[in-house]
């Protein structure tokens, strides 16, 4: 009876570490999986900084970078602008990107910085006000910031 009992012990070991090896796979395939989506949504919101960004930017240069005898800067920002890539400005009507009026033009620009880079599509029409639409980039990783303004304000907040 002794004899028919030799090596239980050693299957009976396979056995529980084949589980144990199991259980442990197991848990750190859900662990990878979960620090994946850390890393993503780090990624995501550098993205949507970036984006962040390029509105920011255009309204900088809209409100603030605005030429003499001019209402806005939107028309100017492919002059202004010296780091900007691929900077086009397209009439929407005859005369729309004119400088001094700068009503009816659309323009679009984009930056890099820091392995970011964010692409702007901005307008102004007679019937909306403005229109910009920024979409940042960060490793494989997209966020898009849309906005539309109906008039600009000539007196600060507050005041």
């Amino acid at each position: 009876m002794c004899n028919s009992q030799k090596g239980v012990s050693l299957v009976i070991t396979f056995l529980i570490m084949t589980i144990m090896l199991a259980g442990v796979l197991g848990f750190s395939t859900i662990l990878f999986n979960k620090i994946k989506i850390l890393g993503n949504i780090g990624n995501s919101i550098s993205a949507f900084y970036a984006a962040q960004s390029g509105i920011e930017r255009t309204l900088y240069f809209d409100r603030k970078e605005i030429p003499k005898k001019s209402a806005r800067g939107l028309c100017n920002i492919c002059n202004t602008c010296n780091d900007c890539d691929e900077c086009t400005a397209t009439d929407l009507s005859l005369g729309g990107c004119n400088v001094n009026t700068c009503n009816n033009c659309e323009v679009s620009y984009e930056y890099s910085f820091s392995g970011r880079t964010y692409k702007v599509l901005a307008s102004t029409t007679p019937s909306v006000f403005f229109v910009c639409s920024s979409k940042g980039e960060y490793i494989n990783t997209t966020r898009t910031i849309n906005i539309t303004s109906a008039s600009i304000s000539e007196t600060p907040i507050g005041q």
